[in-house]
């Protein structure tokens, strides 16, 4: 058989009758190690020689032929850390640590296939786990073996080749009526926290911005309200993170009903926070704890429901009333550029597809609206 040195690489017949190419192509890391490739013809071995050599010579490196599935991830998850949210890495950490290490961690990474994957996922689903779980887990390899992949640590994205059974969707929450969300604010009207019910139902505002907002962010003198930071829990641990996204650090105005909320909410916390006689000025949290820290985002899910369940109105999720907001403005007209800017949006799909909810009023008045348009009187 040949060396590198020459370049030429073998091609024989195995005792169990497959074909095999052999060559020496270098190694991630440095130095060279000798690959194979096996087909079922003598054709099939030569094409994939020609392959390797090609690496050879446009110096594409390969795995080192120790490195573990399980070595590899823990490296790209000290790489990653710094290029994505503290939320994304704690899933993709999550992910890692109780199903890919323990499943296929041993494996050699050169020597993860299709097949090894889709046994990996087969294993999941036997075992009881959600097809949304396992779709997460999976997207967590595809994600680990693309960066491998454009390095060119590996030849190809194995978990790319596996099809995995797609989570059935489940049938959207309809959102507050006009008349469910008049009834919530009129409930909550005497509510603590009345300002900042009246901040996410008419401005749209996701938990965590609401949980992040505070008081430099609210001008009375303008009339706005700055979206630019956002609070979530991570590694156990409320942290102060950036908006969502780029377009979601926004400057929205603030209607009249707003401005009268949050000038009585901070009316209320001057007269708290001041000695007798000399109003304090709030400052930090607009919707904080006495103490100065946040509110913890998961108890503004649990505070929603217990008042719409003692207030007896339609239970729906609290981030229905971001969709409440998107749906009311767009069943007034208001075109869906101008509700992107407001909802902070990324693209004017999102706005449409899954937050622009049509509720059987409102077919029935662009219906009859219809109707009346084509009826004998229009003509006259």
């Amino acid at each position: 058989m040949s060396t590198r040195a020459n370049g030429e690489g073998s091609v024989w017949k195995r005792k169990d009758g497959r074909w095999c190419a052999g060559a020496y192509v270098p190694v991630a890391g440095g130095g060279v190690r000798r690959v194979y490739a096996y087909g079922r013809t003598r054709q099939d071995a030569n094409r994939k020689l020609r392959e390797l050599l090609d690496r050879t010579e446009k110096h594409i490196p390969v795995a080192p032929a120790s490195l573990t599935v399980a070595s590899y991830l823990e490296d790209w998850l000290v790489h990653i850390r710094q290029h994505v949210r503290p939320t994304t890495y704690a899933g993709y950490e999550s992910n890692v640590r109780l199903h890919l290490s323990p499943r296929i961690g041993r494996k050699k990474l050169v020597q993860l296939g299709p097949r090894e994957v889709r046994t990996m996922i087969d294993d999941m689903r036997a075992s009881g786990m959600k097809p949304r779980s396992i779709q997460y887990v999976h997207a967590t390899l595809r994600n680990a073996l693309e960066h491998a992949y454009r390095e060119e640590v590996v030849s190809r994205n194995v978990a790319r080749l596996v099809r995995i059974e797609q989570p059935t969707k489940l049938k959207p929450t309809e959102p507050m009526t006009v008349d469910e969300a008049r009834a919530f604010l009129d409930a909550v009207r005497t509510h603590r926290l009345y300002a900042m019910w009246t901040v996410i139902l008419m401005l749209g505002l996701r938990r965590s911005e609401v949980c992040g907002l505070r008081w430099e962010h609210i001008d009375f003198a303008a009339g706005t309200l700055r979206v630019a930071q956002s609070v979530q829990r991570v590694e156990g641990q409320l942290q102060v993170m950036p908006t969502k996204s780029k377009r979601s650090n926004r400057t929205v105005p603030l209607p009249s009903r707003c401005r009268y909320a949050l000038a009585e909410h901070h009316a209320r916390l001057q007269r708290r926070d001041g000695r007798i006689g000399i109003p304090g000025r709030p400052s930090g949290y607009v919707f904080g704890t006495t103490t100065g820290t946040p509110l913890e985002p998961r108890n503004l899910t649990r505070m929603f429901r217990a008042l719409c369940e003692a207030n007896g109105i339609r239970v729906v999720r609290l981030h229905d009333l971001r969709h409440t907001c998107v749906s009311l403005l767009l069943a007034q007209g208001v075109h869906p550029r101008v509700v992107i800017e407001i909802v902070g949006h990324s693209a004017i799909e999102m706005t449409m597809n899954v937050y622009g909810h049509v509720n059987l009023d409102t077919q029935r008045q662009a219906l009859d609206d219809l109707d009346s348009g084509l009826s004998d009187d229009a003509d006259s």
